[in-house]
């Protein structure tokens, strides 16, 4: 074959490869045709930011700025139910076909010229956005004996016939398209916790990757007991809706026995009044936004909590990876360990990695058997022996031990008063700094093969 048609077919694979990644790859497979074919239109959902159902006298309407949440709008403010609304959304943008079009058909014969109900929403095109587009449909009579509704665009005489589902979705009640959810989101998102309960409060706070009591006592919270408040509140969801419900003093809503108000994604609060338990004794009386609703009464056990079971009894909560020195001091004797780009070293030298990850579970696990208050903190002796954990983020934590009688005392900065541990506390810390500063053993040195 000649250098020319070998470049010439050379040019033709190269075409046909251009074509297969450029074009054929973009059509539609066989089942994406069949199901654009029993569509009437096919709208991107995710673009849609305002959808409005009317039905009979009563008209709601959700909004979704910047494609975040929905939120109900009409007939009051209220977080939508996404799942629900989606829902309706996903019908309307792509509306399926049930029976043949009628052209220049008499609105009156499919109950179209007094709409049962109306669905419009709007949206914009990915290529222009700041364009906004928008649709409203009719609906009119259920077919009898089909599973199949009427329908018209507003504006036109055309008939079109759709799934009766459509026009049950729109025509949901209400409670179904609010959000169940009090507060919602993830617990991992949550910042701020405050229950105001009467004259007192219980703030909590996540600060340097750890939760904080923050009132009535500033003080490392537990950890367990936060979570669970947090995943608690989170996950709890209306049982119902009470309309007409206005007498919020008979329901302890006004004042409320518990106002909670919960942080989180890009400081947004959250805010829930709870009340009297209603007499079923299963629930208990719940306000958000004006609307008084129903919660399942074990809310109130860890409402009801004081403050005390949210004082961490561990002295210190770090993150391991986030530790970069240990130093101690334990009478005349200093040690202290520094983490390096490639490990620990001390004293100049590499040391094993298990025995630092030793001391810092020895750190970790120090455990308070009781809490000291302030009298009894200013009345300890000169401390004994003292240990520093320096992170990457956040301020170093530095406990300070003094023998108190037949025990041991320690105060922690950053932390009230002082605590309650074992006598030989300090002894067990400085048993496993020694551990870990020890130079890894020298290997033996390999005899030499004798000579036969």
């Amino acid at each position: 074959m000649s250098p020319k048609k070998l470049l010439l077919l050379t040019a033709v694979v190269a075409a046909l490869f251009a074509f297969i990644v450029l074009f054929e790859h973009k059509m539609p497979t066989t089942s994406e045709l069949q199901r654009k074919g029993d569509l009437y239109w096919d709208i991107p959902g995710e673009h849609v930011t305002r959808l409005t159902l009317t039905r009979g006298e009563e008209t709601l309407e959700f909004t979704r700025p910047d494609g975040g949440l929905w939120h109900m709008v009409k007939p009051d403010a209220y977080p939508a139910d996404a799942f629900a609304v989606n829902s309706v959304v996903s019908e309307l943008t792509e509306l399926k076909r049930a029976g043949g079009d009628t052209e220049n058909a008499k609105l009156s014969d499919y109950g179209l010229e007094k709409p049962v109900a109306k669905a419009a929403f709007a949206w914009t095109d990915a290529s222009d956005p700041k364009v906004a587009k928008s649709r409203t449909l009719d609906f009119g009579l259920e077919v009898p004996g089909t599973d199949v509704a009427a329908a018209r665009v507003e504006g036109q005489d055309r008939v079109l016939f759709v799934p009766n589902t459509v026009l049950t979705a729109v025509r949901k009640p209400m409670d179904e398209f609010r959000s169940k959810d009090l507060f919602g989101g993830n617990p991992s998102d949550i910042t701020h916790v405050e229950v105001q309960r009467g004259r007192g409060k219980l703030a909590l706070a996540r600060k340097d990757g750890s939760w904080w009591l923050t009132d009535p006592v500033a003080d490392l919270a537990e950890s367990a007991e936060a979570d669970r408040l947090v995943n608690q509140l989170t996950s709890l969801r209306a049982r119902e809706f009470l309309h007409g419900a206005d007498d919020l003093a008979a329901q302890s809503l006004s004042p409320p026995l518990y106002r909670v108000s919960v942080t989180g994604v890009k400081g947004a609060v959250t805010t829930v009044d709870f009340g009297a338990t209603r007499s079923d004794g299963n629930s208990v009386y719940a306000l958000r936004d004006g609307h008084v609703l129903t919660v399942d009464r074990e809310i109130v056990d860890e409402l009801s909590k004081e403050a005390e079971p949210f004082r961490s009894t561990l002295l210190i909560a770090f993150d391991r990876g986030d530790a970069t020195a240990v130093e101690g001091r334990f009478g005349e004797t200093h040690r202290s360990l520094t983490r390096e780009k490639d490990g620990w070293t001390s004293g100049g030298h590499t040391i094993l990695a298990p025995a630092v990850d030793d001391l810092l579970s020895a750190l970790l696990a120090l455990k308070s058997k009781d809490f000291l208050d302030n009298g009894e903190t200013a009345s300890l002796e000169k401390p004994t022996a003292e240990v520093t954990v320096r992170r990457k983020t956040g301020t170093p934590w530095t406990i300070s031990f003094s023998p108190r009688g037949n025990a041991m005392a320690a105060r922690v900065n950053g932390r009230p008063g002082a605590f309650l541990l074992d006598k030989d506390a300090a002894d067990k810390l400085s048993t496993a700094f020694e551990k870990a500063v020890a130079p890894p053993p020298t290997p033996s040195p390999t005899a030499a093969p004798k000579k036969k």
